[in-house]
């Protein structure tokens, strides 16, 4: 199937990436630094262990002699994920899997990456209202389309004002069921097909997309009455205590992610 509503792009844009521990959700994502575009996975670093060196295992999606989506394939990765100064987010270099693709299978990866088009100013920011609908993808508890490799769809609503941080700099907060393997999962305000602004204008027929950032966290409330913030796992586990799940999720905005553009520019001699 070629994807054409913006809905349907999004589900070439993640990737269930699995480790020896668990699973989360990588994410393609384009840099654009003058004439060059530098295609990246991005994801949180307890998704790779908060180890630079992980080994992950995940599919890509490949392309037929049309250029449209048709299989997948395997890939184990040994690469270096690289950390953020100090939020739960970092990214690798996929070139590299590119490549192997194209040598050892003689096909070229099929993917649908963000860019920094998508990242929202401070101003358009605070344009918005503290009220707006959100779609998540990923892979909630590790489930996901195996015979097509297409991810989940979650829905939810800003808990706070996006252009304002929840409690931190460049932190936000989201109302999304948000379980184990949800950890890396890109957030969208999304509205397709029609919106409304904070000011009561309507927009019949036009859509809209920002990314706004990606999940990393989320509060608890254990069964003895004590909230926990913790990081949402990679996998499920039998622990003696028992966290319930309030529903919220706390997001690393996707301003932060401009950071690492000095890294690349170094890394690539552009």
């Amino acid at each position: 199937m070629k994807p054409e509503s913006i809905s349907e792009q999004m589900m070439y844009n993640t990737i269930r990436l699995e480790t020896e521990s668990g699973c989360g959700t990588g994410s393609y994502f384009n840099y654009k630094i003058g004439n060059y575009i530098v295609p990246v996975i991005i994801t949180n670093k307890h998704v790779v262990n908060y180890n630079e060196h992980e080994k992950v295992t995940f599919f890509v999606h490949t392309k037929d002699n049309n250029g449209n989506p048709s299989g997948n394939i395997k890939i184990q990765y040994d690469t270096n994920w690289i950390f953020h100064k100090d939020k739960d987010i970092c990214f690798c270099y996929v070139n590299p899997i590119f490549e192997e693709v194209k040598n050892r299978y003689h096909k070229e990866v099929f993917y649908i990456a963000n860019d920094t088009d998508l990242i929202p100013s401070q101003e358009k920011l605070e344009e918005l209202s503290a009220l707006e609908e959100l779609v998540m993808v990923g892979y909630p508890i590790g489930l996901w389309d195996q015979v097509n490799n297409f991810p989940i769809f979650r829905k939810g609503f800003t808990a706070c004002h996006p252009g304002i941080d929840f409690n931190e700099k460049g932190i936000g907060l989201v109302d999304m069921a948000c379980f184990p393997g949800s950890s890396g999962s890109p957030i969208y305000i999304f509205n397709e097909g029609g919106y409304r602004d904070k000011k009561g204008n309507t927009y019949l027929g036009s859509s809209r997309i920002f990314l706004i950032g990606y999940l990393f966290a989320g509060p608890q409330y254990s069964a003895n009455g004590s909230l926990i913030i913790e990081t949402i796992p990679t996998q499920q586990n039998v622990v003696p205590t028992t966290p319930i799940m309030v529903n919220l999720g706390y997001y690393v905005k996707s301003a932060e992610i401009l950071s690492f553009l000095d890294r690349i520019k170094q890394d690539c001699n552009i």
